[in-house]
């Protein structure tokens, strides 16, 4: 039996999802900073935090919950976050800024395990199926909110843009309210023997995670040069399909509850074959409404995927192992848009035309896994 959360000690595990998307602040504000910086890579922006994600994801994995606290956990992230993310503003330097850019990829590490290991640990059955969904719905309105922020604080400048990391404000208040779940009962059997050891299943979820972000990016990186390509609209349009992508993510997050009560295992191969759907309206559509179609499966059904697996991990490791092995699914997940450039780069020299032959390669293969767990029943049997 689980302990029983207050309202506010809720709330203050769902805020670990609000801010953790923080990183794409500066996704409408590129071509500024860009502007601003014409001889440097400006896509290390937006980069280099992932990178720096990976590394602080597995040591918070490791030692929260047992060394350290979830609550020191999650208010050293939100400072570590509001630190980086604020830094670049007061400076000219393209250095200073990377300096920023990486220590606010500490802080997403270091935050990125914490809301789904916090639902893990605090609740269960149908209730943490429910919260996992909301956590995704959240994930995805934090995007909106950052998304929203950065573009406007854009037109004043490009270092005011950095401004829009203050939202993480609210993150660091509620993290002083983030419940303790319950250490994991041990019985003498378990003391005298060997200690408990993840899943492998963590493994498989990370890596199923790291090939979606692999598939996929491609799509999110590319898609205003799509919409030029089929003389579907300019960056306008494909602004509203992100946007689009993102809002039918917090409608599935929201459902998410329900959708799995309804069809239990099949979950997976629900989400899957939803990301195959859309990625194969971006590929042949040849308008905004059907590319935009497209982008609202992939988003739906991203947002079905995500709570469902982290739901398996819950199953599948030993409750000790949950915090740990939710860093690994999220460090494997951040891991996949770094292995993306080589990933178009085999593309090109395999097939030539990358724009178009790497959406077609992730319709395939996303559509293959969705076959694949139509037949194979990953939940337990006796849950």
């Amino acid at each position: 039996m689980k302990k029983q959360v207050n309202t506010l000690g809720f709330l203050s595990v769902m805020s670990m999802f609000l801010i953790s998307m923080g990183v794409t602040v500066t996704t409408p504000a590129m071509a500024t900073i860009a502007a601003q910086f014409p001889d440097n890579n400006y896509a290390l922006v937006s980069t280099l935090p992932t990178l720096f994600v990976v590394p602080a994801s597995l040591i918070c994995g490791a030692i929260v919950g047992k060394k350290v606290k979830y609550r020191t956990c999650a208010i050293l992230g939100s400072a570590v976050f509001l630190i980086g993310g604020v830094l670049p503003a007061f400076t000219t330097s393209w250095t200073i800024v990377l300096v920023g850019r990486a220590v606010l990829g500490l802080g997403l590490g270091i935050l990125s395990p914490l809301g789904n290991a916090l639902v893990l640990g605090l609740y269960d059955g149908q209730k943490q199926a429910k919260y996992l969904g909301y956590g995704t719905l959240l994930m995805n309105a934090g995007g909106i909110v950052y998304q929203m922020l950065g573009g406007a604080l854009a037109e004043i400048s490009w270092q005011a843009v950095f401004y829009g990391h203050l939202f993480g404000l609210v993150g660091l208040i509620m993290a002083f309210f983030i419940p303790e779940p319950d250490a994991p009962q041990i019985d003498a059997a378990q003391q005298s023997g060997p200690k408990e050891k993840m899943s492998a299943a963590v493994w498989i979820i990370g890596i199923l995670f790291c090939v979606f972000n692999v598939l996929n990016y491609p799509v999110m990186m590319n898609l205003s040069l799509l919409y030029a390509d089929k003389n579907a609209g300019g960056a306008t349009a494909a602004a509203t399909s992100l946007s689009m992508y993102t809002i039918f993510g917090c409608i599935s997050g929201f459902l998410f509850g329900y959708i799995f009560k309804a069809i239990k295992r099949f979950v997976l191969s629900l989400g899957y074959f939803l990301c195959a759907i859309g990625a194969f309206l971006v590929y042949w559509g040849s308008s905004a409404t059907l590319m935009t179609a497209g982008l609202c499966c992939i988003g739906f059904g991203f947002s079905v995927l995500m709570p469902a697996a982290l739901g398996l991990l819950g199953m599948h490791t030993p409750p000790s192992t949950i915090a740990i092995g939710t860093s690994v699914v999220m460090a494997l997940m951040n891991l996949g848009g770094f292995i993306c450039t080589y990933w178009l780069q085999l593309i090109e020299s395999v097939m030539g035309n990358v724009l178009y032959n790497s959406i077609l390669v992730e319709v395939i293969i996303l559509a293959a896994l969705g076959v694949v767990f139509l037949v194979y029943n990953p939940y337990p049997k006796q849950q």
